[in-house]
């Protein structure tokens, strides 16, 4: 497989357990194209939410999100106009005449008229075998990350180096290093300065059912040890059941269980519906409902 980015090097594990369904929002999302505009069409999506506190008069947060691609290589990545977080525009260009070289230049506000701004600037290169970057943000300069990927034969090592201030000794330097065979994945990351490794797994024990573990040490952040299952029913409604099993070794040594059903009843629909049950008190569960349309 080819080098993905060294930020996304777990992607396909670490999924299992983010993009499951398991969420405790209460949303609403529509997602339709525009006809071409300049040369690209427009994706656009709307979501709402704040549905978290019925009655308690917390109103609703919306979302506006946009993607924008032209053939001449100019794209419009990202746009998020989220009015209670702030505004996030990420934008990149990639016919160079070196082929694989990309620059990204992006801008974060959050919310607030005296919130500080800032525009992330990367350069990218990838190949079939490489995958490299090159970070900062502006106008401080302050900070620089490198980024680099390599992948042979389904092997992947990665590291990235992070210097502040200047560019004296590297403030981290996390590694990573994982196997992918078409039946399971099997990797291992070191971070904070190489004092804390994290095992990571998935397997893939039938085409519908999917199992993934994680297991931290020492304990540096919550849910540092989980398990997840997921299983796609083959039925006329597409459906997704998953769970997972999260251990939090940290100062609540929490442990939870959650579950999620996400369901495509009708093409370009989407319905979900997630719990979360402490197992020290069941009483105390949360739940998130979504619907997506487009």
């Amino acid at each position: 497989m080819p080098p993905v980015p060294f930020g996304d090097f777990s992607k396909s594990v670490t999924d299992t357990f983010d993009k499951s369904g398991f969420t405790t929002d209460k949303k609403i999302k529509q997602t339709f194209k525009t006809p071409e505009i300049f040369g690209g069409a427009v994706t656009l999506s709307q979501e709402l939410k704040g549905f978290n506190d019925f009655g308690k008069g917390s109103g609703f947060n919306g979302k506006i999100s946009a993607k924008w691609k032209h053939s001449c290589g100019f794209s419009v990545d990202k746009f998020d106009n989220d009015v209670s977080k702030g505004t996030v525009l990420e934008t990149s260009y990639n016919k160079f005449a070196v082929p694989g070289l990309s620059l990204a230049v992006n801008m974060n506000k959050a919310y607030g008229d005296k919130a500080k701004v800032s525009f992330p600037v990367e350069l990218k290169y990838q190949n079939d075998v490489i995958n490299t970057s090159l970070a900062t943000e502006a106008p401080g300069f302050s900070s620089f990350t490198a980024n680099i990927t390599m992948a042979s034969e389904g092997v992947m090592v990665g590291s990235s180096l992070k210097f502040k201030d200047g560019l004296g000794a590297p403030s981290d330097y996390p590694i990573s290093l994982s196997y992918t065979h078409k039946d399971y994945v099997a990797g291992i990351e070191a971070t904070n300065q190489l004092k804390t490794f994290t095992l990571l797994g998935l397997y893939k024990a039938t085409p519908q059912l999917k199992v993934a573990g994680k297991f931290m040490i020492p304990d540096q952040e919550k849910k540092n040890v989980a398990l997840a299952a997921v299983y796609s029913l083959n039925d006329e409604f597409n459906t997704k059941v998953a769970s997972m099993y999260s251990y939090d070794t940290g100062a609540k040594k929490e442990k939870t269980l959650e579950c999620s059903v996400v369901a495509n009843p009708v093409k370009q629909v989407e319905t979900g519906c997630a719990l979360a049950f402490p197992l020290s008190d069941f009483s105390k569960y949360k739940y998130g409902l979504t619907f997506t349309l487009g």
